[in-house]
């Protein structure tokens, strides 16, 4: 279309510039005439006409352009929550809504047990607040409601429209059942989604360690275990912040790994004392050797309780514990338990085998008795 328009616009152009040029040399000849007006005022007169044409000409092109340009639209801002009205969830309502909140909080803090009654009290008392500052607490109702409103509407294209419009209204009226509802729907409609999104990013974080891209490695398992909980997903970023000594974060990944693993294996169990033998080694990289050293003993003691003092595993944190001590002046007592550590190795590993190795080379690095 504006192809057309620009050629439409180019052939009257030229017309009206091909009379402006007759209508000048027809001026100046009239005026060049010696019983006429001198040549200057002949061409005061012609540049006054010329202005006056091409002024219009001008405004006529601004007016064709302005009125074929398509026109603009302005974005609404979809981001934005809607704004609750005023009938959206009425003050009587919610201060009914409040009250019988706490009236059912009351009841159950009468029967629950001790460890339950801070926790009922202080949810009372912020009901109480919101009681006591109802304009405050209505508007806060209310935004979050047209929150509320706004993630719901995002799924009206797959929960529906009806059920969408059904929560909303409930919703104003200080019911929130339906749209935690959907919500729970929505959540396990996703979860599956979501444990593959934590698997393709723990695989490549195995491809990445592989190929040693520590950096890469870390990025991918940390956001693995970011989303799902599986075990091996935490043990894989808490490895490579031990091995990128990332400080606090590792220190805290590890934490995190000893809650999960007890809770899972026990306190008493193997796997506990692998974890808790892993904090020392990381504690130990920030100078915090008390701290590393107790925990190795603590690893030692469930090693005795489970493993035994024959199994390899035993040796090892024997091992890093001997190699702790000999590091913090106490010679004699690390050399110690490095033997016994090298022993056992010995008594089930092969000669070459890389513990037995690594251990006759913390021995080799004491100084001498």
């Amino acid at each position: 279309m504006w192809d057309t328009v620009s050629a439409v616009v180019q052939g009257y152009g030229k017309i009206l510039i091909d009379q402006i040029v007759e209508m000048g040399n027809a001026i100046w000849a009239w005026f060049g005439n010696d019983d006429n007006r001198s040549r200057a005022v002949a061409i005061a007169t012609v540049v006054g006409v010329l202005v006056t044409l091409i002024a219009t000409i001008v405004g006529v092109l601004v007016f064709f352009v302005r009125a074929l340009k398509p026109k603009r639209q302005t974005p609404r801002d979809v981001s934005t929550p809607r704004r609750p009205t005023g009938d959206v969830l009425s003050m009587d309502l919610h201060l009914k809504l409040l009250e019988k909140r706490e009236a059912q909080l009351k009841e159950q803090l009468a029967a629950a047990h001790e460890e339950e009654k801070t926790q009922l009290t202080a949810q009372i008392a912020e009901l109480q607040r919101q009681i006591f500052n109802p304009d405050a607490s209505l508007e806060e109702a209310r935004k979050r409601i047209a929150d509320l409103e706004a993630l719901l509407d995002r799924e009206a294209n797959h929960i529906g429209g009806d059920r969408i419009a059904e929560a909303k209204a409930a919703l104003e009226q200080g019911d929130y059942s339906l749209a935690d509802d959907i919500f729970a729907k929505i959540e396990a409609r996703n979860e599956l989604a979501v444990q593959e999104t934590a698997c393709a990013a723990y695989g490549r974080g195995e491809v990445a360690e592989a190929e040693i891209r520590w950096h890469d490695a870390y990025g991918h398992y940390k956001r693995a275990s970011h989303l799902s909980d599986d075990l091996a997903h935490l043990e894989a970023y808490a490895r490579l912040c031990w091995r990128l000594a990332k400080g606090e974060e590792a220190v805290r990944v590890h934490e995190d790994l000893i809650a999960r693993v007890k809770e899972a294996e026990g306190a008493e169990s193997a796997a506990y004392a692998e974890q808790v033998n892993n904090l020392a080694s990381v504690v130990e990289a920030q100078g915090r050797y008390d701290e590393a050293e107790g925990l190795c003993r603590e690893a030692l003691e469930i090693d005795r309780a489970t493993i035994g003092e024959a199994h390899p595993g035993y040796a090892i944190h024997l091992s890093n514990l001997g190699r702790l001590l000999g590091e913090t002046d106490r010679v004699s007592e690390g050399r110690a338990m490095l033997d016994q550590a090298l022993a056992i190795f010995r008594a089930a590993l092969p000669e070459d085998h890389p513990h037995i190795v690594i251990t006759q080379g913390h021995l080799d690095a004491l100084p001498d008795p």
